[in-house]
């Protein structure tokens, strides 16, 4: 239990509430701001159109750690971090913050368009807590960092919006900040800025300096955090260790995807189905979708091997055959191909002699990344592969093996190493910049 003095944030019992109706908001912040001045509490009930952005939030952030906060889009993470940063007030709770903030919501917000770069450098720091002594001694730093020295002395309002980005960046690494407050800032800039800022805030890490970080990367959660708060809907559904809540956080995401395709098209079946069907020449009679260890029919681990296997039964001779597979990932609301397989281009046409036959394909590896699947068999026939039968809808289930975290497909790998020696079990601080530029 860290002691208070340890303690850099504490948010106790957080909520705030908005109104839908932009004419109400205006009455309503009459009447809550009425309330202030007469010493009274906010309103705390919901009035009509108002709706609760958070609800209930508490948390501590302990000295030279940091907390990820992860969820959907409006799951009220951005308005936390402005209640956080004194931005917002909230309905009920309070905030206590100990320590210099640097909060980067909206990098560039508060600039004067008319005034220069090097201006706007003296008025944002002077307003983050600087002396005009330590701006002066900082001033060639924070222009060398934004890059900008050709265009410092220009307008603002000829910047680019980058650019102002930049400049913001800028400024708040250099105020020597104990919390920082980032808000989605970290794809500032082409790939050599983004790495310049990301060294840097594990520089300010390293020297002790506490950082709350709202990203929609996973990668980006667990690489510069310790802990996690998972909001959902504006309230707590998850806060621990950043690798625990944020596989709750894409296991919920996955579920909604289920959801939301489940209303535009019917349920799949299992991965395993039996199929009775009428007197045809050729037809799918049953298929199979399984794993060596996996116990629930259709599922997958990404990276390891699985396998279909497909029944069909023919009635008479039958020639210029092929099994045609299309995976689509349901993940978008809409499903998406993602995958077009046909045996005859892989291997062939086939040839059936009136007779049962199992046609079995391995997937070694399984290169589809962890997610929900439809998977949709065909029997095709010649070379404008007429359709002769066809299943539409059959589930498949992909679960991470550890091998694809947070990847857009598996790539199987070997490594070869010449001249250097691997030490196993070592702890990495940095996440290598190279393999995880794009993440940011």
């Amino acid at each position: 239990m860290a002691s208070e003095n340890d303690i850099c944030i504490s948010v106790r019992g957080i909520s705030k509430k908005f109104a839908r109706s932009l004419k109400r908001s205006f009455v309503y912040g009459a009447e809550d701001i009425a309330r202030a001045v007469t010493g009274r509490s906010p309103n705390p009930v919901l009035r009509p159109s108002e709706f609760w952005a958070l609800q209930d939030i508490s948390f501590d952030l302990e000295r030279g750690s940091a907390i990820g906060i992860i969820g959907l889009n409006g799951s009220g993470k951005t308005t936390l971090l402005r209640i956080i940063a004194g931005i917002l007030r909230p309905t009920k709770g309070e905030v206590c913050l100990q320590g210099r903030v640097a909060p980067m919501l909206a990098l560039g917000a508060g600039f004067k368009p008319s005034l220069s770069g090097r201006e706007n450098i003296y008025l944002n720091m002077s307003i983050l807590g600087i002396t005009a002594g330590e701006i002066n001694r900082r001033y060639d730093s924070v222009v060398d960092f934004a890059e900008l020295h050709n265009a410092i002395e220009a307008p603002l309002g000829t910047y680019s919006t980058g650019m102002q980005m930049r400049l913001g960046f800028a400024c708040a690494v250099h105020t020597s900040p104990e919390i920082l407050i980032v808000d989605e800032v970290l794809a500032v800039g082409d790939a050599p800025f983004r790495m310049k800022c990301r060294n840097r805030i594990n520089e300010l890490r390293r020297a002790g300096t506490s950082m709350l970080l709202v990203s929609h990367s996973a990668v980006t959660i667990e690489m510069l955090t310790d802990r996690c708060l998972y909001l959902k809907e504006g309230k707590e559904a998850a806060l621990g260790p950043s690798d625990e809540v944020v596989k709750a956080y894409e296991a919920d995401s996955i579920s909604v995807a289920k959801a939301a395709n489940s209303k535009i098209a019917a349920k799949p079946d299992s991965g395993n189905i039996s199929i009775a069907k009428a007197a045809k020449k050729t037809a799918i009679t049953g298929a199979k979708l399984e794993m060596p260890g996996m116990s629930d029919a259709g599922h997958w681990r990404s990276g390891e091997v699985g396998s279909l296997s497909i029944s069909v039964r023919t009635t008479a001779a039958e020639d210029e055959l092929s099994i045609l597979l299309v995976i689509a990932d349901l993940s978008h609301g809409t499903p998406q191909n993602v995958q077009v397989i046909t045996s005859s281009a892989d291997v062939g046409t086939m040839r059936a002699d009136g007779t049962e036959a199992t046609i079995e394909v391995a997937f070694a590896p399984v290169t589809l990344p962890p997610g929900i699947y439809n998977l949709k068999i065909a029997i095709t026939r010649g070379n404008l592969q007429d359709l002769v039968d066809m299943v539409e809808k059959m589930r498949l289930v992909v679960v991470d093996s550890g091998k694809t975290k947070h990847c857009a497909f598996y790539q199987p790998r070997e490594w070869t190493f010449s001249g250097v020696s691997i030490e196993n079990n070592r702890k990495i601080d940095d996440f290598d910049e190279a393999e995880g530029l794009e993440a940011f």
